[in-house]
């Protein structure tokens, strides 16, 4: 039979444990968000220290570790969803540049600007003022 010791502060890390577990779940979550996921990476890493902490100081005291121990999970598992959308954005730009894509889309922006489209918008902005002003006579 096991005897359980009387633990000296039995909310040791208890806060930091919670504030770890809310930031994995902030993580989680927005980890989730096409493009903007990668920034899931800032409270993950947050909410692993702050739960590692925690984890630590309840292990140290003989408390609870429940929420350390969840908040781990969660700040882990947010990392890596942020992680891996990471990876795949970086890969997507170097394929993109690879491909030669921005070069011909910088051309084809410099052939735009040498079209003067700018001069026949104007005109055509200009003529359709006129036909609105003759039809309201």
């Amino acid at each position: 039979m096991e005897q359980t010791t009387p633990t000296s502060n039995p909310k040791a890390g208890k806060a930091l444990g919670i504030a770890g577990m809310v930031l994995g779940i902030v993580a989680v979550l927005f980890s989730f968000i096409p493009c903007l996921g990668v920034y899931a990476l800032i409270p993950g890493i947050i909410g692993l220290i702050l739960s590692v902490i925690s984890f630590v100081q309840a292990n140290k005291a003989g408390a609870a570790k429940g929420m350390a121990i969840a908040g781990i999970a969660c700040s882990v598992v947010g990392c890596g969803i942020a992680g891996y959308q990471w990876k795949k954005l970086n890969d997507l730009s170097h394929a993109i540049q690879d491909s030669g894509a921005l070069d011909s889309l910088n051309k084809a922006m410099d052939q735009l600007k040498n079209m003067n489209i700018t001069d026949s918008l104007n005109s055509a902005v200009e003529q359709m003022q006129n036909a609105d002003s003759t039809a309201s006579h």
